[in-house]
């Protein structure tokens, strides 16, 4: 559908509703009505009639002084749709895009309990395939999407995944003490992204970043995953910047805003 058309199918009545809303959304204490239909240009019997049905649904209330305003109905309808997005489908094309510009398979991930739950993969087309795919559980501690959600977990949270799972596993490199593991978090937090280093698996480096939902919340995690040679650690700061660039994408499409000046996620 092109511009022209979707302008010749815009029903006046319905966009003048709407542009009462963002109006009313605009001024929380309200506004007269003689303002809504002088600002709006709208004769004063049609502002009335459209005023009175959005009151009927619940949408506007009148405050004492005889303003109009916007209710939290509208709130509530857009907090029931961020509610019901699926992770997986807004991630997908974002993840798939990462995998064209990197070359490498892109997971996404979520903490399940006390482990880390694979709930979406984008393979590559490289001839290695890695021992990853989706509904796989994982130690936190031993990847980097584990590490890029237990960064900005409280205290409590991460203490019970500790105790709960431990701190087993996985290879020489792994980290082994609850002192090592949150000093390696804080590098997550600082960085804005997560270093696996042959943690897992020898010869295996990932790099993962959090993804937040509409309410600030680390909801999950995305990470890219490559042979230590195809990763090497001059590299690790461009392609861990590629890795926020995407979780960022992915987390306004879930609906949470970013400030201007942040540069990665910070606690």
């Amino acid at each position: 559908m092109n511009k022209r058309e979707s302008k010749s199918q815009v029903i006046p009545n319905v966009d003048r509703a709407f542009n009462i809303l963002e109006l009313l959304c605009e001024s929380p204490e309200g506004v007269r009505f003689i303002d809504i239909y002088e600002q709006l240009n709208l004769a004063k019997s049609s502002a009335f009639v459209l005023l009175e049905n959005l009151e009927m649904k619940g949408y506007v209330e009148k405050t004492p002084d005889g303003r109009f305003r916007a209710t939290l109905r509208l709130f509530q309808l857009g907090s029931k749709v961020l509610n019901n997005l699926d992770i997986r489908a807004i991630a997908l094309p974002y993840m798939t895009a990462l995998r064209d510009e990197t070359v490498f398979p892109v997971h996404l991930a979520m903490l399940d309990g006390p482990d880390i739950v694979y709930l979406e993969k984008v393979e590559s087309s490289g001839f290695i395939k890695f021992d990853t795919y989706v509904g796989k559980r994982a130690p936190v501690h031993l990847t980097a999407v584990g590490k890029a959600i237990a960064a900005f977990l409280n205290e409590d949270q991460l203490d019970d995944i500790i105790a709960s799972r431990g701190l087993g596993g996985g290879t020489d490199k792994a980290v082994t003490t609850k002192t090592e593991f949150k000093t390696v978090l804080e590098t997550v937090r600082e960085l804005g992204y997560s270093i696996e280093d042959e943690e897992e698996v020898h010869g295996i480096r990932c790099i993962g970043a959090p993804i937040r939902n509409h309410t600030g919340k680390v909801a999950a995690s995305i990470s890219i995953i490559g042979l230590h040679r195809e990763l090497p650690a001059t590299r690790i700061p461009e392609f861990g910047k590629k890795v926020i660039e995407t979780a960022n994408r992915i987390s306004s499409a879930l609906g949470y805003k970013t400030l201007p000046a942040e540069a990665a996620f910070k606690a």
